[in-house]
């Protein structure tokens, strides 16, 4: 394993270009996966978050707070559906707190309103985004309520959208990894055609076909693993950079900054996965260039 080490760094050594070009494909290959992995899971967070507010909201007569009996009755019918995310009766009193508070800077606004006119309603959110139009239609039939706040359409399109972020990164990062490989086995499959006549000699030697073989895949493996690592360099420092811009947006749907540990995680995955690719690609290339 030793000499196999030793002849992959003289490899690397007398081909500094070549050794350049590859890692600095993988970099910006493992730059993108970890750059879609970070906003696929924050697209998840977002959803979630957003599909566990309340989506819709129904409202009753000004002033008149619903009796106890029918707070339950609704409930019960609601979750005889098994869709039910959250359920929450919002009274007279609380809506005219909610209102004070969110116009607190505007006395005047605060001095006409009371909760003698303004309506209680009901707030819930579903299992599902699918479920809500079956909720809505259960509330619907309830003769007490005059208006409804429905804001399916809002997750729907934040879904479709999300969805959308993923196929494409998705096809980006198959792409790039696709590219990665074809370097990998072009510059590794030169150098195996170069040497072939000294592999021969080795073969006519008695050398094993591991032997042979394993200073490719070291190599391989080699500026997988250090592709891997810079393109998780990079997905560092431009997140450290982004971070106080996030917590700014994100403060109350995602918890910012990202934990180190998560961080060093996804970097021992992707120099493994570095190494994966590298290694194949350099299978592939001993088996394309080199019948031993």
């Amino acid at each position: 394993m030793a000499s196999s080490i030793s002849t992959m760094f003289k490899q690397v050594r007398r081909t500094p270009y070549q050794a350049l070009i590859a890692v600095l494909i993988l970099a910006l290959s493992f730059f993108a996966v970890a750059v879609f992995v970070l906003i696929s899971a924050g697209s998840h967070l977002i959803l979630k978050y957003f599909e566990a507010a309340p989506q819709v909201i129904v409202f009753f007569e000004r002033g008149k707070d619903l009796p106890d009996q029918d707070i339950d009755r609704i409930k019960q019918k609601l979750e005889a559906t098994g869709k039910l995310g959250s359920f929450t009766y919002v009274s007279t009193k609380e809506a005219e707190k909610i209102y004070k508070e969110k116009n607190e800077n505007d006395p005047l606004l605060n001095e006409l309103v009371d909760y003698k006119i303004l309506p209680p309603s009901i707030e819930i959110s579903a299992t599902d985004i699918d479920s809500l139009g079956q909720l809505k239609d259960v509330l619907e039939s309830e003769p007490q309520v005059t208006d409804i706040a429905y804001h399916e359409d809002v997750v729907s399109q934040m879904s479709r959208w999300f969805k959308n972020v993923r196929y494409t990164g998705l096809g980006m990062i198959g792409f790039l990894l696709f590219l990665s490989i074809l370097i990998l086995i072009v510059i590794i499959g030169l150098k195996v055609k170069d040497k072939r006549k000294e592999i021969e000699i080795m073969r006519l030697l008695g050398a094993s076909a591991w032997y042979v073989h394993s200073p490719f895949l070291l190599e391989g493996m080699f500026y997988g693993a250090l592709g891997a690592f810079f393109g998780w360099l990079g997905m560092f420092t431009a997140l450290q950079y982004a971070t106080p811009v996030l917590i700014d947006w994100l403060k109350d749907i995602i918890a910012l900054p990202i934990n180190i540990t998560l961080l060093l995680i996804m970097l021992g995955v992707m120099v493994l996965g570095g190494m994966v690719v590298g290694a194949i690609s350099s299978l592939l290339a001993v088996r394309r260039f080199l019948r031993v």
